[in-house]
């Protein structure tokens, strides 16, 4: 267990988020000196980011609303409670939308960082491939520079798709997500609020399965899938 305070609030990282986030760095199955070093750079990305998701969240909502709040990362994620605070429902709103947002700054940060080191166009390449795996073209100086710099470049990479894509899919309309918490502000009933969940659930779980082939993804939206179907059958029994 480590803990800490961060701008004055306390954040405290639990054993399991390591476990977690090495296994999706894809490290513990790659044991080979270069599978590691780019596991323990995914890993620091993935702290980093995890931790400015859940700042956005705390420090907006202390500024919103007060109280007294407090940041945990575990082994689905990260967590901001905020005890105490009073919110109205635009400052809910903005404080939940503060935690990808603060994550889409982060990466916008770090394409900067790119720019100055690169250039526009070969940092936009180098995005694109990050991203979206299309391959880059590079002038000569931005290759030798990527090929002689390679923990530098993961770690690039790492920050450019975590700070993206995983703040894109947090944004998905599904409960317990920041999309599902957005959704239940402005949509009723509640049974709704987890029928779109539902939906949007599966649907991500079969992309993840068929276009990322990624079980992990699609374990985890199947999950959450059946987690609010849970949640909405518990409705209609009262």
């Amino acid at each position: 267990m480590v803990r800490f305070t961060l701008f004055g609030i306390p954040v405290e990282i639990q054993p399991w988020f390591w476990l977690t986030i090495a296994l999706l760095s894809g490290a513990l199955f790659n044991p080979d000196p270069a599978g590691i070093q780019y596991g323990l750079i995914f890993i620091l990305a993935a702290t980093v980011s995890i931790l400015v998701h859940e700042l956005g969240h705390a420090l907006t909502g202390r500024r919103l609303g007060g109280g007294y709040p407090k940041i945990v990362l575990w082994a689905m994620g990260g967590l901001a409670y905020n005890e105490g605070g009073r919110f109205t429902k635009s400052g809910r709103f903005w404080m939940i939308a503060a935690g990808p947002g603060a994550g889409f700054i982060l990466g916008g940060l770090v394409f900067l960082i790119m720019v100055a080191v690169f250039g526009l166009s070969d940092a936009a390449n180098l995005a694109g491939w990050s991203l979206i795996g299309m391959k880059p073209t590079l002038s000569a100086e931005s290759l030798e520079f990527a090929l002689n710099r390679e923990p530098l470049m993961s770690l690039f990479r790492s920050m450019l798709w975590i700070n993206f894509w995983w703040g894109v899919m947090n944004l998905l309309p599904v409960l317990p997500l920041d999309g599902g918490q957005i959704t239940q502000l402005f949509v009723k009933p509640q049974k709704l609020v987890h029928q779109i969940a539902i939906a949007a659930a599966v649907a991500t779980a079969v992309v993840g399965l068929v276009w990322r082939e990624s079980l992990f993804m699609a374990l985890l939206f199947g999950y959450l899938a059946w987690q609010n179907y849970q949640a909405m059958q518990s409705l209609y029994r009262r």
